[in-house]
């Protein structure tokens, strides 16, 4: 079992600011972060808005930031959180490596991918990707599918297309209103698909779907998983809004003393690197 003072559940660019501010105040203080320091913000390309910087990418943004924490001292765990038990003023997180104890708890988990919910898993890093502009040059010339709903893989499979040989989306909808896409000669749009499993041996040889009451094989060496994304179901006690996402109040606060959200797992309005921030530093400064 390890004990800090400040726990902090996810290390993307909110939990990085509040791990700065607490460590800045004495504390000890650690990050919890299953993949790596960034999250969602290394996915992207180009960062126009972000004070100081005219242009930069999302991994040079957070190599800085993953920077400045490790020229701090703060200790970075790789571990994923299961469970947690918060009602004391201790609070106490089961991770599948070890178990954590805290004064207190910043939970910045953001956003995690909606998932197919099929046999996936097992084409998890064997073609199965969750992350077009990560993973697009894994498969140059190569075809591709991207799993969708509601149009809701466009951007992925336009990314897709600058590189792949074939892109074919299986939308779960009518996808007729999208004219631009459908007339790209490298995307194929499938309307009124539903993906039943991923098949092949080793590695990923295609999907098996549905179209219009017809069992299909789509052949491809990669599927992109595009459903969109949802906050954390993991703090169940403390109190959310209609949509999953943690309240708190100006102090990052949650319901549960001893307890803070930042990022995009919290209820705000806007959802944007700098107001992640300052979340973070909030948190950060109160925890």
């Amino acid at each position: 079992m390890r004990n800090f003072d400040v726990l902090i559940v996810g290390g993307g660019v909110a939990g990085m600011t509040a791990a700065i501010y607490a460590k800045r105040r004495g504390k000890n203080v650690c990050i919890i972060e299953k993949f790596t320091l960034g999250g969602q913000v290394l996915t992207i390309d180009k960062i126009e808005n972000f004070p100081t910087q005219k242009l930069i990418d999302g991994l040079t943004l957070c190599g800085m930031m993953s920077e400045q924490v490790k020229n701090l001292g703060i200790e970075v765990i790789a571990d994923d959180i299961i469970s947690c038990n918060l009602s004391q003023s201790v609070k106490t997180l089961t991770g599948k490596k070890d178990v954590y104890q805290a004064k207190s708890v910043i939970v910045a988990t953001g956003l995690s991918y909606v998932e197919l919910g099929k046999n996936e898993d097992e084409y998890l890093g064997k073609g199965v990707s969750y992350c077009a502009i990560c993973d697009a040059n894994f498969y140059k010339n190569k075809p591709v599918i991207v799993v969708s709903k509601k149009g809701s893989g466009i951007v992925d499979a336009n990314i897709l297309s600058e590189v792949c040989s074939k892109v074919t989306i299986l939308d779960s909808e009518d996808m007729s209103a999208f004219a631009s896409v459908n007339s790209k000669p490298k995307i194929e749009v499938v309307s009124n698909a539903t993906v039943k499993s991923v098949f092949g041996k080793g590695s990923v040889e295609g999907v098996k779907a549905v179209v219009g009451g017809k069992a299909t094989n789509f052949d491809a060496e990669a599927v992109f998983v595009c459903l969109g994304k949802k906050p954390t179901k993991l703090f169940d006690s403390l109190k959310k809004d209609q949509n999953g996402f943690i309240i708190t109040d100006e102090n990052m606060r949650t319901s549960v003393s001893g307890v803070f959200a930042v990022g995009d797992v919290r209820s705000k309005p806007l959802k944007q690197i700098v107001t992640a921030c300052a979340d973070g530093a909030i948190a950060g400064a109160n925890a």
